[in-house]
């Protein structure tokens, strides 16, 4: 999932999350507490009918678009052979754009005549139903073999759009994917500097990371040679420490409450006062990435998409749950199959969303390793634990999903209040303010970008 791998690399401490909506070529509503599916939930999501060939007497060329990196391009142009054998009278047109995927299709989008089917990052879904580029799949849906009760709720609701906010009304998509952060580590490390392993099943606190973090960073003569804790994603440790982003109505920012600010500056501080993630100036030569891949990290979070570039690593490593100071909480990033609402061939495109978004499509991403099935059942097998290949305690994504939301950045259709935040909280990142001076600055200017960019809301 080259999608949640670039969002990875940028929502950082030390980036402005403003940079996240620009690199969202990937992650409102309620946390989904989806209990655990039966043996036969599973059985069902296994055995499901394939997606039956068109009844259509005149064969039609459809377009589908998307990113990844040639694993992903792989995985998809054998489940479009796949789909056009039960499909014969529908010819799919694989246009795969592998850099810059939401510059072209802006570009494509404005031009009227862009693909029948395309990825939708769940960061521009808002911008893009709003300005009427999508067709909604309810009516679809309603004769569809795709069980929406078996998918993850915290999936599809961010897809759902009502004329003025997202995350409500009529669904205009279906998930490609789900992907959960979660906390990943050096087992070698743990075990060289003799400190417990995380749990699997409870979330640190942030003053156990904090405790934990300090106990694995190796500082000699002044430099930092290794760190207990990469860079924050610091949205999760706002919702971790019962912090929202926006009111329930989604028309204030709720950022300046304390529950927010402790978050942001404890994530600030362990950078600028506790010295266990590196700085800015740390990473210039040396990512996140590239730093825990050769050891001088102890701990990071990332999604799923990681698992299979990491399972080539030479050290040990599994997932814990994201700290929070509380119960399992963060966000989940997703990408979308969404239609063109201009498609000609409205029908066909939706088969091939129906394939792709169903088992087949899902078990084929899932056996990669790089996603979670949106199926709630078939992530409970096999397909996605896959025992014996790393991580040990898979299941950790599981609850991931069941407990995490969709990120801020999706919350409203115009999103200049979040570029808005993100390109004001880097003194706050360098130490130069406290987040709380900084909220406070920053609530009346916020709730006014909120208000002009979706009167809709105000209606």
């Amino acid at each position: 999932m080259s999608s949640m791998k670039s969002k990875s690399s940028k929502s950082l401490l030390i980036i402005t999350s403003a940079l996240i909506l620009a690199s969202l070529v990937t992650a409102c509503g309620k946390t989904s507490n989806d209990p655990t599916p039966t043996s036969s939930e599973t059985s069902k999501v296994a055995t499901a009918t394939p997606v039956a060939s068109t009844s259509a007497s005149k064969p039609v060329t459809i377009k589908f678009a998307g990113w990844g990196d040639p694993s992903e391009k792989e995985v998809f142009t054998k489940l479009i052979k796949s789909f056009q054998e039960k499909n014969p009278n529908i010819k799919v047109e694989y246009l795969h754009i592998p850099a810059d995927y939401v510059g072209k299709m802006n570009t494509i989008l404005a031009g009227g005549d862009a693909p029948d089917v395309f990825y939708v990052p769940d960061g521009d879904f808002g911008r893009w139903v709003s300005q009427d580029l999508l067709l909604p799949i309810d009516d679809f849906m309603k004769s569809s073999k795709i069980d929406t009760a078996d998918m993850w709720n915290s999936a599809l609701v961010r897809y759902r759009y009502n004329g003025a906010v997202t995350g409500q009304g009529k669904l205009y998509a279906l998930p490609k994917d789900i992907g959960p952060t979660v906390l990943y580590y050096n087992k070698d490390i743990f075990k060289k500097m003799n400190v417990p392993f995380p749990s699997a099943d409870s979330p640190m606190t942030f003053d156990q990371l904090l405790d934990t973090a300090k106990k694995l960073t190796v500082t000699n003569n002044g430099k930092t040679e290794q760190y207990g804790m990469g860079p924050i994603w610091w949205e999760g440790f706002v919702m971790g420490n019962g912090g929202k982003f926006l009111s329930d109505d989604k028309k204030e920012f709720l950022l300046n409450s304390k529950e927010a600010t402790d978050a942001l500056q404890f994530a600030a501080d362990l950078s600028n006062k506790n010295k266990v993630v590196p700085s800015a100036a740390a990473l210039k030569d040396m990512n996140d990435g590239q730093m825990f891949q050769t050891g001088k990290l102890a701990m990071m979070i990332q999604g799923r998409w990681m698992v299979p570039e990491y399972r080539k690593l030479k050290f040990d490593w599994d997932v814990a749950p994201l700290p929070t100071n509380g119960k399992w909480a963060g966000w989940s990033g997703s990408v979308g199959l969404g239609i063109f609402s201009k498609s000609k061939n409205k029908e066909a495109a939706y088969k091939l969303v129906e394939f792709l978004g169903g088992p087949e499509g899902q078990k084929e991403q899932s056996l990669m390793g790089f996603a979670i099935p949106s199926f709630k059942s078939m992530a409970n097998t096999d397909i996605f634990l896959q025992p014996g290949q790393k991580p040990e305690h898979a299941s950790v994504f599981i609850k991931a999903a069941e407990n995490e939301i969709n990120g801020p950045w999706t919350n409203l259709p115009n999103a200049k209040w979040w570029d808005l935040l993100g390109q004001s909280m880097g003194p706050m990142w360098e130490g130069k303010i406290s987040a709380v001076d900084l909220m406070k600055d920053l609530k009346p200017k916020i709730d006014k970008a909120i208000q002009e960019g979706n009167p809709a809301l105000f209606k």
